[in-house]
This record gives structure tokens, C-alpha cells and sequence, in this order.
């Protein structure tokens, strides 16, 4: 046997080898696909709040958006475009422009630093201010807007114009906040144009490596979702199985959870954990949330502990979740165990009524290895897919029957409570779609 020659090869194989595992591994992505036929307006749905709430959304992983890099996004009603100018910055902007309505996301390209210039006509608005310009200097451009007299019933004026003159100067569009923190980008969407209340949380989680993301495709309401942590009873019915072939009497998953708002003034006192190592990161997790005094009244704290329970008898804790839901659609999970540390976070993006997208992106230890982070991600997703099933299926029930003796309706009543303040205008803003949507 040629020795010399198998020290080579051999190297060089592992090397593939590696390569390879590495290439699908480092960041797992599991994207489900779209269906083009969805149930959303086959299924009555009940009587459900409006269905873009108020709040942050998440837009985008930085990663995905290059310096000068455009998209188009129908997000929550709204038809958006977004990209990174060649000054870094992230930008989002009203999608069609107010010249001859051609999509400034679809072929639109960056221009000026920090504007997108349109791909019909070439004009170009700042990111900004929205202020459509001539230069790099951002002059604006003057214009004149004229719109139909009755585009109903294509009347004329008085002076026999079907079009007539209703402005005449600068033009802009509407401009969104981003905020671009750890890797992620979101955006803010209020219905009344309100300022925001709050800003996104800018986690530490340094110790912490990006390791994959779940993309799912859902259809119901999208307060269904996040309602989801506050409900206690859920777990033991839908969550109980570990995984599809070993029976829930050989071994299962039990479940205990505390679900409060973050204003709560014993908030400390009726969170506190009875196991002191929980108990300590559990209190470095609310002191750096708790600190943004913005915050609290839109966030809703849950801590979860799970068991794994042999032959319904022995039973073992294995992981102590601390879940932050932030607003109407962002929830960070940090995952403790006895081997290591994970952080989820979930992001909804509601694409249109009862169609929404769900992100579960996860980090975690960075000694873990690559297939083991797979593989807790597969878990996960499991478990996120059992509640698809009933979610895609269910109505909203808004007259609700509460079991207040039992330990875990309250909660979920309290939730309901919590997220309601999130609507403030949305339903005048939805029926404003209607007349446009056809």
C-alpha cells in the first residue's frame, strides 16, 4: 500500500467532509413552503380583533440585506419597500411611486447614499425624509399633482377637466422607522402614525452564536400565536409527546409556568424561581428587560420549567425557559439546561388577514456542535408544527368561558388583558384597506 499517497488523501477527504457538514450545519434553515391555495377565506374565523396590531416587527435579518440590496415586502396591509443604502443604513419606504405607481422595491435601485430611485421613470426618494430629490445634495424636486375630479363616475369639473391641478411643489413618500440591533432589523407600524411607545431590546448575548431559523407559514389570527405562552394547559396536551415513535407512557414532557406583564409591582416576588441557579439567571434576564422602563407595559414575562417524566413515575427536569414577549409580535426565549444555553426568538410577520409568517430564529452555546444545534432547532420546529395544525384550524373565540378555579385560565385571561392594548386604531385602518384591496 502506497502510504505516502493515503496521508494525503485522507486529509484532503476529512477536509471535504467537514467542509460540507460545515456549509449545512453552521446556520441550519428550515423554510416551509408557501402554499398558493391557503384556507384563510374558506375557514369562518369567529369574531376576531383587527389583524395588525401595533408595535415593532421584525423586517429582516441584517444578513440578508446587502449594501445596496432592495426589496419589496407586503407586510400587515402595507406594501413596502426596504434596503440598505450605500451609507450601511437599512431604509423602508411606502412601495409605489406617486408618479406613475410603478413598485420602487421591484427593480428599484439605490442611489444617492440613502435613496431608492425608481425603475420606471428614475425618480428618486430619500429613505430620510421620503422627499422625492434631484442629487446627491437631496434638492427636491418640484412637481405638480393632479388628480381626478370623480374618478367614479369620470365627471369633469366646471372647466370640462377630468384631471385638475391640487398641489404644486415639493412631493414625498411615506418613510418607516428601522431600528437594526444584534443581527436583526425591524420596523415600526402604528395604524394612527403614533410615535413609538417603546424600543426593540438589544439583548447580551454575546456568549451566544447564530446557529438557524425556522420559517413557517400559518393561517389564523395572529394574536393566536404569541397567546400561545401564556396558555399553561396547552403544553400538557399538544407538547407532551418527545418525539414521534417513542410512546408518551415510556417517557413525556410535563410542564410548569408563571406567566405575568412586566408592570406588575410584585412582578420580582411572584417570578422568583425555588432552584437558586435558575434563580440567579432568571434575575440577570429581568434586570436587563425590567431596565427599559418603557417597556414594561408592553411586555408579558413567562418562565417555563420542563420535566421529562419516565413511565409516568421518575421524574427529571431538563431546561428552565424565561420567555420576553415585546409588543404584538416578538417573543426572546432564553433556554436553560444542564448542558447548555439557547436563546429563540420568534417573530411574526402578518402578510394579510389570517396569512401570517412565523420565525424561530436560534442561537446558542458556541461550543455546541453544529448537528446538535440542528437538531434541538428540528425539535423545536416539531413543536411549533403541532400547534400549526390546531392553529390553522381553530376560530378566534372572543366570548370566552374561563375555568377561574384552575391555576392556568387567569393567566390566560390576564394575557388577553395585556395584549389588547396593542389595537389602537386598527380596525379603521383595516376597513381603509378594504376599500383599495379587490
Amino acid at each position: 500500500m502506497d502510504w505516502a499517497r493515503l496521508e494525503i488523501i485522507v486529509p484532503i477527504f476529512l477536509i471535504i467532509i467537514y467542509t460540507l457538514y460545515y456549509r449545512k450545519f453552521r446556520f441550519y434553515l428550515i423554510s416551509e413552503k408557501a402554499q398558493p391555495n391557503v384556507i384563510r377565506h374558506k375557514l369562518a374565523r369567529g369574531t376576531p380583533p383587527p389583524s395588525y396590531p401595533n408595535g415593532w416587527y421584525r423586517l429582516c435579518r441584517s444578513a440578508e440585506l446587502k449594501i445596496g440590496q432592495v426589496e419589496e415586502i407586503k407586510f400587515a396591509g402595507r406594501h413596502i419597500a426596504y434596503y440598505r443604502g450605500t451609507d450601511k443604513v437599512v431604509y423602508a419606504v411606502a412601495a409605489y411611486c406617486p408618479h406613475m405607481g410603478a413598485n420602487l422595491g421591484i427593480g428599484g435601485q439605490v442611489k444617492f447614499n440613502s435613496c431608492i430611485e425608481c425603475p420606471f421613470h428614475g425618480w428618486a426618494f430619500d429613505g430620510k425624509s421620503g422627499l422625492c430629490v434631484n442629487s446627491e445634495k437631496l434638492d427636491p424636486k418640484i412637481v405638480s399633482t393632479y388628480c381626478y375630479n370623480n374618478i367614479q363616475n369620470m365627471d369633469p369639473n366646471k372647466k370640462g377637466e377630468y384631471l385638475q391641478k391640487v398641489q404644486e411643489g415639493e412631493i414625498k413618500i411615506k418613510t418607516y422607522l428601522i431600528r437594526e440591533l444584534r443581527g436583526m432589523v425591524y420596523i415600526w407600524l402604528h395604524c394612527l402614525e403614533a410615535k413609538p411607545w417603546y424600543e426593540p431590546v438589544s439583548e447580551q448575548s454575546d456568549h451566544l452564536q447564530l446557529r438557524g431559523e425556522s420559517v413557517n407559514y400559518v393561517n389564523c389570527h395572529i394574536q393566536e400565536i404569541p397567546e400561545n405562552g401564556a396558555d399553561a394547559r396547552h403544553f400538557d396536551y399538544i407538547h407532551s409527546s418527545v418525539n414521534d415513535y417513542i410512546p408518551t407512557w415510556i417517557v413525556s414532557f410535563k410542564w410548569t409556568m408563571k406567566s405575568l406583564p412586566a408592570n406588575d409591582p410584585d412582578f420580582y416576588k411572584k417570578m422568583e424561581h425555588s432552584k437558586e441557579k435558575v434563580r440567579k439567571y432568571q434575575k440577570n434576564l429581568f434586570d436587563q428587560y425590567l431596565s427599559n422602563k418603557d417597556l414594561r407595559q408592553y411586555m408579558n414575562v413567562l418562565c417555563l420549567d420542563a420535566y421529562l417524566v419516565f413511565f409516568n413515575k421518575w421524574k427529571f427536569n431538563v431546561i428552565w425557559a424565561t420567555g420576553f414577549q415585546m409588543g404584538p409580535a416578538t417573543v426572546a426565549l432564553y433556554v436553560l439546561s444542564d448542558v447548555f444555553e439557547a436563546l429563540y426568538k420568534q417573530a411574526i410577520q402578518p402578510v394579510e388577514r389570517f396569512n401570517l409568517k412565523v420565525f424561530h430564529t436560534l442561537y446558542t452555546t458556541s461550543s455546541l456542535p453544529y448537528w446538535v444545534s440542528a437538531y434541538i432547532l428540528g425539535g423545536e420546529l416539531r413543536q411549533v408544527i403541532a400547534d400549526v395544525s390546531l392553529w390553522n384550524n381553530k376560530i378566534f373565540t372572543d366570548k370566552v368561558a374561563y375555568n377561574l378555579k384552575g391555576d392556568a385560565d387567569p393567566l390566560l385571561l390576564r394575557w388577553r388583558q395585556w395584549y389588547a392594548q396593542f389595537y389602537e386604531g386598527s380596525r379603521e385602518f383595516e376597513k381603509s384597506l378594504d376599500a383599495l384591496e379587490w
